[in-house]
């Protein structure tokens, strides 16, 4: 059982097992270069864009800060939900389509998991509240208009598809989004720095990450049922 165990696994690097896996791999391979090098090439311009040295960009926040690396923990899982469904929205719209899902549906989903995923990266570099109205000279309240156009616009787009799954969570989420701008109430304990409003911020990626883990299960798994019948 011990000499078949070493065989099996020498045979894995065996030049024929690398040569096969290199040519199935190799387009991945060629992506991942170019991401890396891009992500490495993107660090480099923007630390000489602001005149910071490159490690600042390279290594953690709270490293670089010298903070405890819990400050920032709420914002941070809210940061992880909204990538996470992004993820999962993209992921799931690749496995339809290439089961030949509905257009429709395809479509949803994946849109569902761009936006996820600007609202994260959005959230993470705090796009709209500074990075863009310095970039472009504009005031911030510019861009939270041309989000909330973006937002009723797929809202009023995906409202017949959107009916279709369990859309209160998706609603939960969007009036938790509301009103965690301008709070009608105050949270005990938590009325310092617009607290409050983080909470109910973060409240609001929950159900918009929970909204969209039900249907992409929900088709993912009425395809597999199909495929099996």
């Amino acid at each position: 059982m011990k000499n078949e165990f070493v065989t099996q696994v020498f045979s894995r690097f065996s030049y024929p097992a690398i040569k096969n896996q290199i040519f199935k791999i190799w387009r991945s391979a060629a992506l991942s270069a170019v991401i890396s090098l891009a992500g490495a090439a993107i660090t480099v311009l923007v630390a000489g864009l602001t005149h910071n040295p490159i490690w600042k960009l390279a290594k953690d926040p709270a490293e670089v800060m010298q903070f405890p690396a819990y400050i920032g923990l709420l914002s941070n899982w809210g940061v992880l939900l909204w990538i996470s469904a992004a993820a999962i929205c993209l992921f799931s719209a690749i496995i339809l389509k290439q089961q030949n899902g509905a257009l429709a549906t395809v479509r949803f989903i994946a849109i569902s998991g761009v936006l996820s995923l600007i609202l994260g990266v959005d959230d993470l570099y705090r796009l709209h509240d500074n990075i863009l109205p310095k970039l472009f000279h504009a005031r911030e309240r510019i861009f939270y208009i041309l989000y909330l156009l973006i937002l009723v616009a797929y809202l009023l787009y995906f409202l017949p598809k959107i009916l279709e799954y369990d859309y209160l969570l998706l609603g939960a989420a969007f009036f938790l989004f509301g009103i965690s701008r301008r709070a009608f109430f105050t949270i005990p304990g938590f009325d310092q720095f617009m607290t409050t409003g983080d909470m109910l911020k973060y409240f609001g990626i929950v159900f918009w990450a929970a909204f969209f883990y039900r249907t992409a299960s929900q088709e993912v798994s009425a395809l597999v049922k199909q495929k099996q019948t």
